[in-house]
């Protein structure tokens, strides 16, 4: 079996990850629990600083120079944030790539659209253009083909 390892010194490569995430409801929906689950393939490793389109970007004048982290700081640089005593993983989207995304509400499978209902207009609206992204370990439900408990005990 495939351990965190690989994702730890998986340098710019492609890994298989699955990750959960409970989202805050509308007032109006308090009671509801809303989880999405998200699988894909995504890139670790990778030194944003690095990534062609944020070089890109910079030599265009379309945004600053990269910043140190908003939050937290490097654990395991460029893998592992840590932040108040929690660890979170860096992703970057893999081009091209289709994510499974399933949207539960109750822990009944709905549609994106009826998801959305449930959350703040402002929740509701989609991410556009992410170049990379954090997910908290207690989330990762699979990595590398590993379960949620050899990650936090890998770290």
């Amino acid at each position: 079996m495939i351990n965190v390892e690989k994702f730890l010194s998986s340098k710019g490569n492609f890994v298989s990850a699955s990750f959960t995430t409970t989202k805050k409801p509308a007032a109006a929906h308090k009671l509801r629990k809303l989880q999405k689950s998200t699988t894909g393939v995504f890139r670790a490793g990778i030194n944003f600083a690095n990534l062609g389109s944020v070089k890109t970007a910079i030599a265009n004048g379309e945004r600053g120079e990269v910043q140190p982290l908003p939050w937290g700081e490097w654990y395991q640089f460029p893998y592992v944030i840590k932040h108040k005593d929690q660890f979170y993983l860096r992703f970057y989207p893999a081009k091209n790539a289709k994510l499974e995304v399933t949207y539960l509400v109750d822990d009944q499978e709905v549609s994106k659209e009826v998801f959305n209902s449930f959350l703040t207009p402002s929740d509701a609206k989609e991410k556009e253009n992410f170049e990379c992204f954090v997910v908290k370990c207690d989330n990762i439900t699979a990595l590398c083909d590993t379960s949620h408990q050899e990650v936090n005990e890998a770290i």
